[in-house]
């Protein structure tokens, strides 16, 4: 326990989550119960539990994970009420706090959880100049938000969830434009081709830092609903251009996900994005998908915001992004 833990008045008490190996992987019923905080939390909002429960899992678990910092608020029968989920990524210099609480109980308990996830950026900035906090809200979350602005954290940047329905849509293979065809990113090699077109793709996106190989690798293997088969490469005349990944993390409202869809700057406006895209459709609706939704910067300078929509892609869900500075050690 923290002095910061003492945040949270009796009789709810606050401590760290407590996490076990169950089958190979980092676990246990703290996640359960924590994932029971932020689905009630999703389904007031916007009607519907948008996180999966292994997407959860994987964040508390994560590389970047700082698993000593995240914390779990219970009330008086022992029931969980609140949640911390705290990462640090060294590239970036970064602290993501993700805090939720049980809907009405933004000041007993999100409140604390936001200041005690400041307290954990500025330990784990170790003190070191220009490293900065990120936080994540639900627009529609007018109370989590105005928590995040009176603890000094501005909106820096909007994403869209957006999605389109399968249901009422004919799909069928997309007739790829001249010269371009596909691969699964089967072997060693493949993927290394992956990454390298994902990080060009993606190099001048808003918060994009260079990640090496092995880091990259494991965000998108090391999870119980990665789909390695849905891991694409477009190639053009034989030269690798485009990246798609998918997973199985929106299976529970029978969705398919794309991860990140990446064309390589000298072979964009050739059709190649949205051609992977319309094959993702088409793959989902074999599977018996009902939906394929993904997750984008609304402010998005290569123009997928505009692709998305013209492929009948619709926002479902806003996500605001807020950030703070940290100074000094917490």
């Amino acid at each position: 326990m923290t002095a910061h833990d003492v945040l949270i008045k009796a009789p709810m008490t606050c401590r760290a989550m407590d996490l076990m190996v169950v089958d190979g992987l980092l676990d246990g019923a703290d996640v359960d119960r924590a994932y029971e905080v932020v689905c009630e939390s999703d389904f007031a909002m916007i009607g519907r539990v948008e996180s999966s429960r292994e997407s959860l899992r994987f964040q508390i678990t994560s590389p970047d994970a700082a698993q000593h910092e995240h914390r779990l608020v219970e009330d008086e029968d022992g029931n969980a009420v609140g949640v911390l989920v705290i990462e640090r990524d060294a590239a970036a210099r970064l602290v993501f706090a993700d805090a939720y609480s049980l809907p009405g109980l933004e000041a007993a308990v999100l409140a604390p959880l936001v200041a005690m996830g400041i307290a954990a950026g500025g330990r784990l900035s170790e003190g070191e100049p220009g490293w900065q906090m990120e936080a994540g809200a639900l627009a529609k979350d007018v109370a989590a938000c105005a928590v995040l602005e009176s603890s000094g954290y501005v909106q820096v940047r909007r994403f869209w969830q957006m999605g389109i329905d399968l249901a009422d849509t004919f799909v069928t293979e997309p007739t790829p434009p001249l010269g371009v065809t596909k691969s699964v990113a089967e072997g060693e090699g493949d993927r290394r081709l992956l990454h390298s077109i994902h990080e060009s793709a993606f190099a001048e996106h808003f918060g994009s830092v260079a990640r090496p190989y092995e880091q990259w690798l494991a965000w998108h293997r090391d999870r119980q609903d990665a789909a390695p088969d849905l891991w694409w490469l477009a190639w053009l005349d034989g030269e690798p251009v485009a990246e798609i990944t998918q997973d199985h993390s929106r299976e529970g409202i029978n969705a398919a996900y794309v991860r990140s869809l990446g064309v390589a700057p000298n072979a964009r406006g050739l059709g190649i994005g949205r051609w992977l895209l319309e094959c993702a459709f088409a793959d989902a609706a074999r599977r018996g998908r009902e939906q394929v939704c993904l997750t984008v910067d609304s402010d998005n300078t290569t123009g997928a915001t505009a692709l998305y929509e013209s492929v009948g892609m619709v926002s479902e869900v806003v996500i605001d992004l807020f950030r703070r500075p940290l100074g000094g050690s917490g």
